[in-house]
């Protein structure tokens, strides 16, 4: 356990993450700013919020992805802008564990219209593994490849490009299978779908024929 903490406290490990929740947090932001109609119904949909609270909910949480987004992308205010992440994260968990429990299926609105995905475990499971990466990118704080260093910072303590590049296209890396995982996953129960429609349909012809 202890090699585990030590490895997520590495420089290296928080830029990983930091990197991969700012992405998440910002295409999610801009996502919804693109449709706050749709997100505003998503939020209604969700019936976890008083109805007084719905609107409000669906209007400021897209501006805080989009901040804390581009803070942890940048760099600015690793600490806050992640502890911040961290409830937002864990108020998805919360409404999609709510809606499991309740048996309920539709598609969770995690990145607005940019992705299609019903709410399940695979939803459920990733919001929860992205409070924990928030927390340990909370509690690192590490300054690694952060650009507030140009501004706050010696300028010797910046890594070298050869250094902070492949954990930059590790972080892409992840972000697209976070991303286009799900995509796929619905894609395939799509595809299943319309398969077994096609088998009961030439079932009932062939049925019909004899």
């Amino acid at each position: 356990m202890s090699a585990l903490l030590d490895a997520l406290h590495q420089p290296h490990t928080q830029l990983l993450l930091r990197l991969v929740l700012g992405g998440l947090l910002l295409l999610a932001g801009a996502a919804k700013l693109a449709d706050r109609r749709a997100f505003y119904d998503a939020v209604a949909e969700y019936d976890v919020l008083p109805s007084r609270l719905q609107w409000p909910f669906a209007m400021l949480v897209p501006l805080a992805e989009v901040t804390l987004g581009a803070l942890l992308l940048l760099g600015f205010g690793t600490r806050a802008a992640a502890a911040l992440a961290t409830p937002l994260f864990l108020s998805f968990s919360i409404a999609i564990g709510v809606n499991m429990l309740r048996g309920r299926e539709f598609d969770c609105h995690c990145f607005g219209a940019a992705q299609r995905e019903r709410i399940g475990w695979p939803g459920f499971l990733r919001s929860l593994a992205l409070v924990v990466a928030a927390l340990v990118v909370a509690v690192g704080a590490s300054r690694f490849g952060a650009l507030e260093l140009a501004f706050f910072g010696a300028n010797g303590d910046l890594p070298p490009a050869s250094e902070a590049l492949p954990i930059v296209l590790v972080a892409a890396v992840v972000f697209d299978v976070l991303f286009l995982l799900p995509e796929t996953l619905a894609f395939r129960q799509l595809f299943h779908r319309a398969n077994a429609r096609r088998g009961q349909h030439a079932h009932r012809e062939h049925g019909g024929a004899a």
